[in-house]
C-alpha cells in the first residue's frame, strides 16, 4: 500500500512537471523538429532559439516593466499592509471591526468585475501609460489579503511586548520597526512570494492600461510577440516562454521554503 502510494504521488507530481519539461525541450528544436517530434527530447541541442528570442522579443524592456510593478506593489503592500493589520489586531478604536470587515470585502471583489470604471478612473487621472498606473490598482487589490493573513499572525503575539516597549518608553512607530515588524518577518516573506508570483502572472489589467510597447510586462508582450511571429516556429516561442517563467520558477522555489517557515513560526506563537 506505501508503495502504491509512492507511485501514485509520482504520477501526480509529474503531471505538474511535464509542462516545465515539454516548454524546455521545445525551446532547444528547430522548426521542423517541433512538429516531427513535439514531447521527445530533442535531437540536437540548439540554443539558438534562445539568441534570436533576446534580439527579436523585446525581452530586457519587458522584464524591466514587470519587475517594477512587481517591486513597486511588494513595498507598497507590504508596508501598508502590515502597519493596517496591527492597527486592526493590535489597538483598540471604536470602527475597529467596520475596518476588518471593509477589507475583507476587498477579497471578493476580482478585478475583471471593476476593470471599466477602473480604467476610467486611471485615464481621469493621467496615469495610463505609466508605471503608477499599474502599480497602485495591484497594491489596491493585494492589500486585501496581506491584511487579513498579518492580522491573524499578529493576533496570536502576546500582548506583554507592548507592554514592555511601553514601559522602555517607546512610542508606537518605535514598537512597531523595532519589535513587530522583525518578528513577523517569515509572513511577510510568504506574502512577498506569494505577491511577485501573482503580480508576475498578472495579465486583463496590464494589456488594458499599458497599451504603450515601452511599458509593457513580460505577459503582455509575450502576446504580441506571438502575435507577430505566429505558430510557424515553436522553438522559438518555447524560448521566450523559458525566458518569461525563468524568473518566477527561481522565486517559486526559493519561497517554498518561507512559506513553510511562516507556517511553522506561526504555530509556535500561537
Amino acid at each position: 500500500m506505501k508503495y502504491l502510494s509512492r507511485v501514485f504521488w509520482l504520477a501526480i507530481s509529474g503531471t505538474f512537471l511535464f509542462p516545465l519539461y515539454w516548454m524546455f525541450t521545445m525551446s532547444l528544436k528547430s522548426k521542423s523538429e517541433a512538429y516531427n517530434n513535439p514531447f521527445g527530447i530533442p535531437y540536437s541541442w540548439d540554443w539558438i532559439n534562445y539568441r534570436e528570442a533576446l534580439s527579436k522579443y523585446h525581452f530586457f524592456v519587458y522584464f524591466e516593466n514587470s519587475l517594477i510593478y512587481t517591486i513597486g506593489t511588494i513595498v507598497i503592500t507590504l508596508t501598508t499592509g502590515s502597519m493596517l493589520a496591527y492597527c486592526l489586531s493590535r489597538m483598540q478604536w471604536r470602527f475597529n471591526s467596520a475596518a476588518l470587515l471593509y477589507v475583507s470585502l476587498g477579497l471578493i471583489v476580482p478585478i475583471e468585475v471593476v476593470l471599466i470604471p477602473l480604467f476610467q478612473l486611471i485615464k481621469w487621472l493621467h496615469l495610463k501609460d505609466t508605471y503608477w498606473g499599474l502599480i497602485l490598482p495591484y497594491s489596491g487589490f493585494a492589500i486585501a489579503s496581506c491584511v487579513l493573513m498579518l492580522f491573524a499572525f499578529l493576533r496570536s503575539l502576546p500582548k506583554e511586548l507592548e507592554e514592555a516597549a511601553c514601559i522602555d518608553g517607546t512610542n508606537v512607530y518605535q514598537t512597531f520597526f523595532r519589535i513587530i515588524f522583525p518578528i513577523v518577518t517569515p509572513a511577510l516573506m510568504t506574502q512577498c512570494v506569494l505577491l511577485f508570483m501573482r503580480i508576475w502572472n498578472e495579465f486583463p489589467l496590464a494589456f488594458i492600461i499599458a497599451s504603450k510597447d515601452q511599458f509593457r510586462p513580460l505577459t503582455v508582450g509575450l502576446l504580441s510577440f506571438f502575435v507577430s511571429v505566429g505558430v510557424s516556429d515553436w522553438g522559438l516561442i518555447g524560448a521566450t516562454m523559458v525566458l518569461s517563467s525563468l524568473p518566477m520558477i527561481i522565486v517559486y522555489m526559493i519561497g517554498n521554503e518561507k512559506i513553510e517557515n511562516a507556517l511553522t513560526a506561526g504555530a509556535i506563537l500561537k
